[in-house]
């Protein structure tokens, strides 16, 4: 077995043995980021610490690949890598790595505050030309962010990304963080903690100062919002996750975490990320955008409804007729529907009949996804965007351009898979929204709810702000309607039926994978996607793309790849991205094929076709790619497949119920194909989500329309 030799940090210790130094642990690559598990023997190990890794990846049977260590060696700290990589950066022409480690090794951490304040001291370092000596003064001299304050937070500890957030922010820097350093934490968008409590530990802060329990307070609560979507955390609840913490002293702090104005408390509930402001923002915008309208005749659209059935050879029937004149008498409305149940027909119409009777009307389309959008675009003649493409998304700082300074032009809105989209989104949205504009929400409120806190689209229909419009009858009669009936089904929880377009093939969990790959020889690669709810196991994510790149993509001697961490990429591979890319205009979740590798002094170039847009990766931004063979669940909602294949297993039955099921058979539109235990499945779809998310956006909604009433 290959022995490999790995630069990585420790991200954070899972288990750790005091007595035998048995470690179990989360690390991520240096150089390209990929995390990975490692287990084996480590002394003494530190979070946030980078070591020499050697050992081998091993595949075990529960938890998939892990990389087992041999040894693990600390490598320099973090700060003297910020310095090296500082003197062998685009401001030093030849100085590279290795003559920058001798710098730092001979002149310690201090070393750029002393080539300042004397250059001479250089000369101490042995092999050091007159001539790199000259390179690296006028570098220190000529670089416009060196000075006493970025050495000094270089020796801290920081790295340069952290140092330009914090000059970015603050003018007078190091007062800040001697002040408080966990300021930035609370304050600037990607200054994380752990960051804070390394400045606090080279500022030598006690650690009984209630500053840093503040800051571990306020970084539970945000974990524990973002791990149960909820848009509050209730007191009983941080108690009890903190019980080692009286509840006086939790009490205490958070009353100082309200006065930096970093928490809302209200009745009990703890409210982090603006969240109480955004829900309350939301509320405002909704009640001031049902507005009265100019309504349109209703033999008049009628006649018009007449006219699309006649283009389109399609008779709509009373509920849909009803959704288009509802839209054309109301500034506010929302449409709930399943698969099949004609959402797409009702906006084709609609989209119609505006073009023909308000010649100069601006109708924008958005959708939380990129597959979303263009099958929204797809529809008309109208352009669709990404909500953060739409609203010019800034991913350093988490802001967006259109807001309620900068308004975007648009008498209508239309929202599709309007159920993805959580609380911050939509607020930034509506914000962003003229006083003029008119709403259209389209959702399913039975699919998976939004990945960031809230849940927006029940919470709205639960507020009777406005009309819902919910579409039961099925029309989807063609090929494949057996997936809506299935759909259906699970809706009303009915006994399920397997037929015409789904077929379930029973399967042991050792036995589902050949089964997929039987599958996947006969179904063109672009025209099937497989769902797994989990990445590790036997019949899990990470498992079945190993399994399918050598089916679909299998290595060749024309063909370039590079290997990062267990994942081999390699040309021609169907990848999907996993972060947001604003500048190149493509989105978490958008799936792409590898066009070219090349590789130049172990630096990557990674072209990747996402249909319109060629996007380039390099090395450092290869860990936004995963292998799309297989995805998650998760990652799928907003798209639609020829053929779906999806996975139900044993072994993942702790992440299955209804709503996640119901999400991922809905994605298919000819072909589904389950693979796994019947009974589990059936008993599954029957299985309601044991945590309803927390949020006061109803309430919110009421007491709003509730004021105008009084």
């Amino acid at each position: 077995m290959e022995s490999l030799s790995i630069p990585a940090k420790l991200q954070y210790i899972i288990f750790y043995n005091q007595e035998n130094h048995y470690i179990v642990a989360q690390f991520s690559e240096t150089k390209t980021y990929h995390l990975f598990t490692a287990t084996g023997t480590m002394i003494d190990p530190l979070e946030d610490q980078e070591y020499e890794l050697n050992g081998q990846y091993v595949n075990h049977p529960r938890y998939g690949k892990q990389f087992k260590i041999q040894s693990a060696q600390r490598l320099l700290p973090k700060h003297s890598q910020a310095i090296i990589q500082f003197l062998s950066g685009s401001s030093f022409p030849t100085i590279g790595k290795k003559t920058a480690t001798q710098i730092y090794e001979a002149l310690g951490d201090d070393c750029l505050s002393l080539i300042q304040e004397n250059p001479s001291v250089l000369h101490t370092v042995k092999s050091l030309s007159d001539k790199k000596i000259g390179i690296i003064i006028n570098g220190i001299e000529e670089f416009q962010g060196f000075d006493q304050t970025y050495a000094k937070l270089i020796s801290l500890g920081l790295d340069t990304g952290k140092i330009a957030l914090l000059q970015k922010n603050y003018e007078n820097t190091m007062e800040v963080i001697e002040e408080n350093c966990f300021r930035p934490f609370y304050e600037i968008y990607g200054f994380g903690y752990r960051s804070a409590c390394k400045l606090a530990d080279q500022l030598n802060m006690p650690t009984d100062d209630s500053r840093r329990l503040d800051a571990y307070i306020y970084e539970t609560l945000r974990n524990l919002t973002m791990r149960s979507g909820n848009t509050y955390i209730q007191y009983v609840t941080l108690f009890s996750f903190l019980s080692q913490i009286e509840p006086a002293v939790i009490r205490a702090s958070l009353e100082r975490l309200e006065l930096l104005d970093s928490v809302h408390l209200e009745q009990q509930r703890i409210y982090v990320f603006n969240l109480y402001k955004e829900e309350e923002s939301i509320a405002n915008s909704l009640y001031l955008h049902r507005f009265p309208i100019e309504k349109v005749d209703e033999e008049l659209i009628d006649h018009q409804i007449e006219l699309v059935e006649f283009e389109t050879l399609i008779q709509y029937d009373a509920m849909q007729k009803q959704a288009i004149q509802t839209f054309f008498n109301q500034s506010l409305m929302i449409i709930n529907g399943g698969p099949g149940t004609g959402k797409t027909t009702i906006v084709h119409g609609i989209l119609t009949i505006i073009k023909n009777l308000i010649h100069d009307a601006k109708v924008q389309l958005c959708a939380p996804t990129g597959r979303a959008s263009k099958r929204l675009a797809d529809l008309s003649d109208y352009n669709s965007k990404t909500i953060h493409s739409l609203l010019k998304w800034n991913m350093e700082d988490n802001s967006f351009a259109m807001n309620e300074d900068e308004p975007l032009d648009c008498d209508f809105l239309i929202v599709d898979e309007f159920s993805m989209v959580d609380t911050h989104l939509f607020c930034m949205l509506l914000r962003a929204l003229p006083a003029r504009c008119r709403i259209l929400l389209i959702g399913d409120e039975d699919q998976l709810e939004s990945v960031g806190p809230g849940k927006v689209f029940k919470d709205i229909i639960d507020s009777q702000i406005c009309p819902v419009i919910h579409l039961e009858k099925i029309f989807r009669q063609k090929k494949g309607s057996g997936i809506v009936t299935l759909a259906s089904q699970i809706r009303k929880e009915e006994d399920c039926t397997y037929e015409d377009g789904v077929d379930f093939l029973s399967e042991a969990t050792q036995d589902i994978l050949p089964v997929i790959l039987q599958i996947a020889q006969k179904i063109p690669a672009d025209q099937l996607q497989i769902l797994a709810p989990m990445y590790h196991g036997p019949a899990a994510i990470d498992e079945i793309n190993h399994a399918m790149q050598m089916l679909c993509n299998p290595p060749a001697e024309k063909k370039h790849e590079i290997r990062v961490g267990t994942t081999t990429f390699r040309e021609n591979d169907k990848v999907m991205l996993l972060k947001n890319m604003p500048d190149d205009d493509v989105y978490n979740g958008d799936i792409g094929t590898i066009e070219y590798i090349e590789v130049e002094k172990q630096e990557y170039c990674v072209g990747v076709n996402f249909g319109s847009i060629l996007v380039e990766f390099t090395s450092d931004l290869l860990y936004y790619l995963k292998h799309a063979y297989c995805i998650s669940i998760h990652k799928a909602q907003g798209s639609e497949y020829p053929t779906v294949i999806c996975v139900v297993d044993p072994t993942m039955q702790s992440m299955l119920n209804k709503r996640l099921l119901y999400t991922a058979i809905s994605r298919a539109k000819k072909h589904l194909i389950l693979v796994g235990n019947k009974q589990l499945f059936e008993n599954a779809v029957r299985l309601k989500q044991k945590h309803i998310r927390q949020t006061t956006l109803a309430d919110q909604i009421q007491k709003r329309l509730q004021q105008n009433q009084s």
